[in-house]
């Protein structure tokens, strides 16, 4: 049986557009300077720690500016910017050296951590979100105190939480429990440990975690992947969109020997995805994902987190399809391409970005907002955006995995170049593709010297066909293999058969795919800016159909043509910024349908004429 695992974070770089949109966000957009915008990611926690643990949403700006170092220190290190990591360095190095006498990283003073005050109790949490960017940092330069500060974090909690002491138990008075239930994803950082140190502790203690919220008497809040909720098919999910998805991850390690648990959860979790490849919630998991519903950035980014955990473990290449689709669509759809915002919930179908459109914390707490485009979204909670920093870093760090004890599996595909040993054989394979724009991927393969490896190369569901020129290959479980003892120089082409494709919505409207891209009709928008900020070039705003009628337009799709009736159209030169100029446009009649990611208002469901509707 073919097994998986991670590479290191530093023996991947990107290339092509993945680069280039790095290398713009950290240049132009917030991903380097939002604690110059917004005082939430500003506030060190860390360094300046609460006298209580009873203070609802304490824990908010430990949660802003931890996923924002995080973030920052994986596409600083990814897009090799020197300033960047510079900065990253010295930020990074201030956060360790907040670590107490005794190991203690976090945001409680001594008189308050590893308390449950009556209202909320944000310990694990918030200390997964500084040692998550210390680990990172950790990879990518090998500097051996980072690690070490770690452990002894980590050591010191493990003596405080375990079966003598619960971490899930009820407070003295009702509350949400929304830090104690996000406290699950340090089984985040024990699986990291593990897997660098190989010590069994924090294996057991991810494990024991689990163990500890699945006792917890149902319901709570966010309780979704309690494995006495996932026994119940016919139970729906309700939790917090982002806790219920980034609770999958402590589900895939802890319960790794319970694949139908497993499992039930990917399918329960089929069931509210857009075809975009976004899990909806706005910001809780209700109904059914329609092409207006929105979806939360955090929810994307942790999704796709957790997609590549479950890839993995469940040895699952067609999750590959998933991971490219939500990437390429929903993420590129929900934020400006310029990196200056992002929307904090987004629909597949966006006629107009607004302020004042309401969602279903809106009723609860009369703010609105969570539509708009910010580089901040302050207003409202600033958890998106310093989450929006991850996503592409995370799609990059998994685009390859090791297979088995000597061998490399192309998870998902994009330009890139990966740099590794094989059998004590430095070997260097890249990538030469415009993909998901263009449908094929170039490999060169550069060795030492000649060893024997296997390569696994993804076959995607969408593709009626793949072939490879000059090299043999089987196909095997949802993968290509070439295995053979290459050359110290190799060339082949990796190329797909691409049909367009549809995909319901519960409307009974139908999404338009090819490849791993949706296509929608776009809506052309004025931008009204409502709030700026001290920083040049940044604002929130709201963006409006320029035009009523185009805004109301639509496609009649026809399953009795050729392609439903639309006509490919590609540039002969795609350049490295393909979001902002379209550069596949499918062609109808009288409309022209373009990638998800390009268009900022569109229309992304249509009409289907079937043989029964003629």
């Amino acid at each position: 049986m073919t097994t998986f695992s991670f590479l290191p974070l530093k023996v991947i770089r990107p290339a092509g557009w993945l680069r280039v949109q790095l290398h713009h966000d950290l240049a132009e957009g917030f991903a380097s300077c939002l604690d110059s915008l917004t005082e939430r990611a500003a506030t060190n926690l860390f360094q300046n720690r609460i006298e209580s643990s009873s203070q609802q949403f304490a824990w908010w700006d430990s949660e802003t500016r931890g996923n924002w170092l995080w973030g920052y220190t994986l596409m600083a290190f990814l897009a090799d910017v020197p300033e960047h990591k510079t900065r990253v360095t010295t930020l990074l190095e201030a956060l360790k050296n907040t670590q107490d006498s005794d190991g203690y990283i976090g945001i409680y003073s001594s008189a308050s951590r590893y308390q449950h005050g009556d209202d909320e109790n944000g310990e694990l949490w918030g200390q997964s979100r500084a040692l998550l960017p210390l680990l990172t940092y950790y990879e990518f330069t090998g500097n051996e105190s980072y690690l070490a500060a770690v452990r002894r974090a980590v050591d010191l909690t493990l003596k405080h939480y375990g079966p003598q002491r619960p971490h899930f138990r009820r407070p003295a008075t009702p509350n949400d429990l929304t830090g104690m239930t996000h406290g699950l994803c340090y089984v985040d950082v024990v699986e990291w440990l593990y897997a660098l140190t190989g010590d069994t502790r924090y294996a057991d203690f991810g494990v024991w975690l689990f163990d500890d919220f699945s006792r917890f008497p149902t319901p709570y809040p966010n309780d979704d992947f309690a494995p006495v909720n996932l026994s119940n098919p016919q139970l729906p999910l309700r939790g917090h969109a982002v806790h219920t998805v980034e609770h999958w991850r402590a589900l895939l390690f802890a319960a790794s020997a319970d694949r139908p648990l497993m499992e039930a959860a990917l399918r329960k979790l089929r069931l509210y995805a857009t075809p975009s490849g976004a899990v909806i919630g706005d910001e809780s998991l209700h109904g059914l994902p329609t092409p207006d519903v929105g979806y939360e950035y955090c929810t994307l980014t942790e999704l796709l987190f957790s997609l590549t955990s479950a890839a993995q473990k469940l040895r699952n290449p067609a999750l590959g399809d998933w991971i490219e689709t939500l990437a390429f669509n929903a993420a590129q759809g929900a934020r400006l391409p310029d990196g200056r915002g992002v929307s904090y919930l987004t629909p597949d179908t966006r006629l107009a970005a607004t302020n004042a459109r309401p969602d279903s914390y809106s009723l609860l707490c009369d703010k609105h907002g969570r539509f708009k485009f910010s580089p901040t979204h302050e207003d409202v909670a600033c958890c998106c955006n310093p989450n929006a920093t991850r996503l592409l870093p995370h799609y990059i760090s998994r685009m390859w995995l090791k297979a088995n004890a000597h061998d490399l599996a192309a998870l998902l595909y994009g330009a890139c170049v990966l740099t590794t040993e094989i059998k004590g054989v430095r070997v260097t394979i890249t990538e030469d593709t415009h993909y998901p724009f263009e449908d094929s991927v170039r490999f060169t393969l550069a060795l030492e010297q000649p060893v024997n490896f296997a390569l696994y190369l993804r076959c995607p569901g969408w593709a009626r066909a793949a072939t490879i020129n000059g090299t043999p290959a089987r196909a095997e479980n949802g993968f290509i293999v070439i295995e053979k003892t290459w050359a110290a120089t190799e060339t082949f082409t990796l190329a797909f058969t691409v049909p367009v494709r549809v995909q319901p919505y519960p409307t009974g409207e139908y999404a338009v795919l090819r490849g791993p891209l949706q296509f929608v009709l776009p809506v052309d928008h004025v931008t009204r800016p409502i709030k700026t900020y001290p920083r040049a070039d940044f604002r929130d705003a709201e963006l409006l159909p320029r035009d009523l009628a185009q805004a109301s337009a639509s496609v009649l799709l026809d399953e009795a043509q050729s392609a439903y009736g639309l006509r490919l159209e590609r540039d002969a030169d795609i350049s490295d910024a393909p979001w902002s100029h379209a550069p596949l446009r499918l062609h109808a009649a009288t409309q022209t349908l373009i990638p998800f990611g390009c268009a900022l208002l569109r229309r992304a469901a249509f009409p289907l004429k079937t043989g029964e509707s003629a």
